[in-house]
């Protein structure tokens, strides 16, 4: 049997174009930027903030603190820095010293010296005064200036000595982990102090030297 020939059907009528209605949505896009480049080039109005609540301090009292309705401001109180030192010759170090003796003497025949005017950086405040002896001084202490070479020189020393006695005792706690694991017996007459551990000559003492320390770790 014969296919069907089947004839196209005609496309549907194209909807009518309204020319009017498309010319006024161009003209309401048009007129919506009109009015947003206005308010943009518009200048800003000014908001005035409110003025302060003038207060008439003969009346505050005590117990006004804690009424937030009084504004009272807030003030930060906080002590100013007033025993840092600021010197001149940045290749000395200023340190307050206690004026005891036995500390002071000390300091000054290591290499320390009094702080004197002419030693003070005026780029910085220095709100304490000298006393009458020339010394500047507050309470009980009393400031001195060391040169760098010598005041970090001491402290790199005590920095060595310190790392030093730290190697010593890791030097001993890793001998004795081996002997606790090796001769428990052994590391129980340690511990009850009938048995010592041997140390060489260099590591007898408080302290071994730096390269010990190194090669021990």
């Amino acid at each position: 049997m014969a296919d069907e020939i089947k004839t196209p059907t005609s496309a549907a009528p194209a909807a009518k174009v309204d020319l009017e209605q498309i010319k006024q949505m161009f003209k309401d896009v048009e007129d919506l930027k009109n009015k947003v480049a206005a308010k943009a080039a518009a200048p800003a109005k000014e908001t005035l903030s409110p003025k302060p609540m003038q207060i008439d301090w003969s009346k505050i009292t005590e117990a006004d603190i804690a009424n937030l309705d009084v504004p009272i401001p807030v003030y930060e109180q906080e002590s100013p820095e007033y025993l840092t030192v600021h010197l001149k010759d940045k290749s000395y170090v200023p340190r307050w010293i206690h004026v005891l003796p036995e500390r002071l003497g000390v300091c000054l025949a290591t290499g320390y010296s009094y702080v004197e005017k002419e030693d003070l950086d005026s780029n910085y405040p220095h709100p304490l005064n000298f006393d009458q002896n020339g010394k500047y001084t507050h309470g009980d202490v009393v400031c001195l200036k060391i040169q760098k070479e010598r005041y970090f020189g001491a402290i790199r020393r005590n920095y060595l000595k310190t790392m030093a006695i730290h190697g010593k005792q890791q030097v001993r706690n890793r001998a004795m982990q081996a002997i606790e694991n090796e001769s428990p017996q052994i590391a129980d007459a340690i511990h009850r102090g009938a048995m010592t551990l041997y140390e060489p000559g260099d590591m007898k003492g408080m302290e071994v030297s730096p390269e010990v320390f190194s090669k021990n770790l």
